[in-house]
């Protein structure tokens, strides 16, 4: 979770249903590197704002 309010996205990925509060920099890597626990391809569609 991110600390201080900081979240601004919610990521929830496709493949395997993780869900994550993010802020802008974590929804960036989200996105260029996949998702943290199964790798799949993160596209912005895989995120809400909170």
């Amino acid at each position: 979770m991110v600390e201080n309010g900081a979240a601004e996205y919610r990521f929830v990925c496709e493949e395997c249903g993780e869900s994550l509060e993010v802020n802008e920099a974590m929804r960036e890597t989200l996105i260029e590197k996949g998702c943290v626990i199964c790798s799949a391809t993160v596209t912005t569609a895989e995120f809400s704002t909170e």
